[in-house]
């Protein structure tokens, strides 16, 4: 990817990662190859055309690329890749951002045109809305500071459309004011309070501690007054969950940069979360037997292992009995399976396998866990790698394409590598398919 999928050749190098790749040339998609790809229908594989980022570049599809980077210079002591993600990074924050509103054109709907050097012009290119919680806040405050702070105050500002209930929706304008309030989904008020509470750690910022306590508190007034429920949708027709773990993985996060009460205020909404969790999974193995969603991304859905994944988040902040016995039981349901090829399988899908197998195995130290990520790398690596080093965007489609998530795939690879190897790096790699 640094060698050939960053940036384009031409009157102006833009160090960014290319959203998709020619995986014969390596070269990003053009003419008839170009049109061929982006005629693929939702249908075939679960990607809504929208949703797409063909001819531009998006860092939240290839978040887990940047943390392998990091990792790779640690493990090699090469600083030419920590270097490469950085002026990646660093390009991006600090040309890709809306003047209006400082929100970046990055996420669920939003990107970057490589070749014209501005924002994409596309169905719902202005819209935005986390696609992962951005894990890298750190490293881009380091790299960017002030394209940070706009970010932030951008986020309260125009994100969040009612500054006293704290209602918003998870889409919004990035051009110009446009938030709204309907589409308040918890996990995506967690990414938010998150990125508030990073940039309060490193600016003592209070308009930021002001906007976490109105989202949190505007959650948790929801919650209740819902009846223990939480919003999975929007307001009118969306769905209600009784927990949201992805929330509570970024309360306890945002929690350790914040002060006093608001961090306290914050710890126990993430405790309500797993208490109803709790309740709802008294028996050890209390999970659904389906094996449905076993090998599915599509939108709406996800593989089981993502969930269990995020369990395995929470499970590491609380050391509650009630995420590893679930965890554990989602695991063993995917140790005598073969990866079902009915329908395009993503790359993601089956990192996701992976990385599910080696937290089974840190759980417990079985072997059979270790065994069962060794068989999933393989075929992985026969489905997506065979002839090439850069994952195809589906076992069914030969071409290179970040929102199927081949990062999540070569990150888990890595992860499993250094395991098998005793290594340890200075540098966590974060699972973020949440």
């Amino acid at each position: 990817m640094i060698e050939h999928g960053m940036g384009v050749r031409g009157d102006t190098y833009i160090p960014l990662f290319a959203e998709e790749l020619d995986r014969a040339t390596m070269r990003m998609l053009e003419g008839e190859a170009l049109e061929k790809v982006a005629a693929i229908p939702r249908e075939d594989w679960g990607i809504r055309s929208h949703d797409r980022m063909l001819g531009g570049a998006n860092p939240q599809h290839c978040q887990n690329l940047y943390q392998i980077l990091y990792v790779l210079s640690d493990i090699t002591g090469e600083r030419r890749y920590a270097e490469n993600a950085d002026a990646s990074l660093k390009y991006f924050l600090e040309h890709c951002q809306s003047k209006a509103t400082g929100l970046f054109y990055w996420g669920e709907h939003a990107g970057w045109d490589m070749r014209g050097n501005k924002a994409m012009e596309k169905r719902s290119g202005d819209i935005h809305e986390f696609y992962r919680p951005w894990a890298l806040w750190k490293r881009s405050r380091q790299l960017a500071p002030e394209a940070c702070r706009r970010f932030a105050h951008g986020l309260w500002e125009h994100q969040i459309g009612d500054h006293k209930t704290g209602d918003y929706s998870r889409h919004a304008k990035i051009s110009e004011h446009g938030p709204g309030t309907n589409a308040p989904y918890a996990r995506h008020g967690g990414f938010y309070i998150e990125t508030w509470a990073a940039a309060y750690a490193h600016t003592g910022d209070p308009v930021l501690l002001k906007a976490v306590e109105t989202v949190v508190d505007g959650l948790e007034r929801a919650r209740l007054h819902d009846g223990g429920y939480l919003v999975g949708g929007s307001v009118e027709t969306g769905s209600r969950r009784a927990y949201d773990i992805s929330l509570a993985v970024s309360l306890e996060l945002a929690a350790n940069s914040i002060p006093g009460k608001l961090a306290e205020k914050l710890r126990a909404v993430a405790a309500a979360n797993d208490d109803v969790f709790d309740a709802l999974h008294p028996a050890p193995g209390a999970v659904s037997k389906s094996d449905a969603n076993l090998w599915t991304n599509a939108y709406g859905s996800g593989p089981r292992a993502g969930h269990a994944n995020t369990l395995m988040l929470r499970y590491r902040q609380t050391q509650k009995d009630a995420y590893r016995r679930v965890i554990l039981a989602e695991a063993d349901m995917y140790l005598g399976q073969q990866i079902n090829l009915t329908s395009p399988v993503w790359p993601g899908t089956v990192g996701e396998a992976v990385w599910l197998m080696l937290n089974a195995y840190e759980l417990t130290g079985e072997e059979k866990y270790l065994d069962a990520a060794e068989r999933f790398a393989q075929e992985s690596a026969d489905l997506f790698l065979s002839d090439n080093p850069l994952p195809k965007a589906s076992h069914a489609h030969n071409h290179y394409e970040a929102v199927t998530n081949g990062d999540t795939l070569m990150m888990a690879l890595l992860r499993l590598w250094a395991i098998k190897n005793n290594i340890e790096t200075k540098t966590p790699l974060t699972y973020t398919d949440r």
